[in-house]
């Protein structure tokens, strides 16, 4: 056989290869300290970084944080662009798969009431309103919104939110109830207003219909929370009209700094030339 035969036959080897990977070997992604997600830290207290003290996949996950300071905050966000100027990942009345895996650190019977139905918190960055005067609002996934139960501790629990119960928040303004105003301070007695994604952007729920983009998604703690928290998260995921190949499908790694065996180092080279 001619070393030419033999390159044709090694080259075309390598496109059957690439040609037969499934689909799913490239939808994840793993993203480490340094980006593109950033980390929105506030108070004293609150921490928001990628770690390996409680991996769920591989080698690492987000660790989260505050002391029971209120004005603690820990989030870890990601944007699709500038918020006034990027088409974002999609409608909001399209979005079909919205989750994240979390994991509640129990702290002791002092640490954990009154808050034992809290979780790490999950949420969707909205633009909506006209041209050249955009509003700005979040929707914010709580399991207690959901399920008004102690949320389960040690242990991790993947959570599909896609159908649970959102509240909102619009910037400059306030936490919207059931007349979707959105008054600057919740009265007692006046229940916030709780919908699942597909409900806030049907048409019928404070945003007109087609009128509002998905441009960012985050997962934190806080703030307000009294007493000392941690939590982990990873593998968010975020999906618009049924699409298997998800906007966000990201789990949370440190770099690996594993060196390969010199006889690893060999081969490679073989295969190289």
């Amino acid at each position: 056989m001619s070393t030419m035969t033999r390159i044709l036959r090694g080259a075309l080897a390598g496109v059957v290869l690439v040609g037969v990977l499934p689909s799913w070997a490239q939808a994840q992604r793993n993203v480490y300290p340094g980006g593109p997600w950033n980390s929105d830290v506030r108070g004293s207290g609150g921490s928001a970084a990628i770690t390996g003290n409680n991996p769920r996949n591989g080698n690492g996950s987000l660790e989260l944080s505050v002391s029971g300071d209120l004005r603690d905050w820990g989030w870890f966000n990601l944007f699709s662009g500038d918020p006034a100027t990027t088409q974002g990942w999609g409608q909001l009345s399209q979005l079909t798969q919205v989750g994240f895996d979390w994991y509640r650190v129990a702290m002791g019977p002092t640490g954990d009431a009154p808050w034992q139905a809290q979780s790490p918190a999950l949420r969707l960055y909205v633009r909506s309103g006209p041209i050249g005067a955009p509003v700005y609002s979040e929707l914010v996934w709580e399991r207690w919104y959901t399920l008004a139960q102690p949320a389960p501790t040690d242990q991790w629990i993947s959570e599909n939110a896609t159908n649970q119960m959102f509240w909102r928040f619009v910037a400059g303004q306030g936490y919207t109830i059931n007349d979707c105003s959105s008054p600057a301070s919740i009265t007692p007695g006046v229940p916030i207003k709780t919908a699942s994604p597909s409900a806030w952007g049907n048409g019928n729920n404070c945003y007109a219909l087609g009128d509002a983009v998905v441009y960012g998604i985050g997962v934190g703690l806080g703030s307000n929370w009294p007493h000392a928290y941690k939590a982990f998260a990873d593998n968010v995921t975020l999906g618009f009209n049924n699409n298997p190949v998800l906007a966000v499908h990201d789990n949370f790694e440190l770099q690996s700094s594993t060196t390969p065996e010199p006889a690893t180092m060999l081969l490679l080279g073989s295969g190289l030339a």
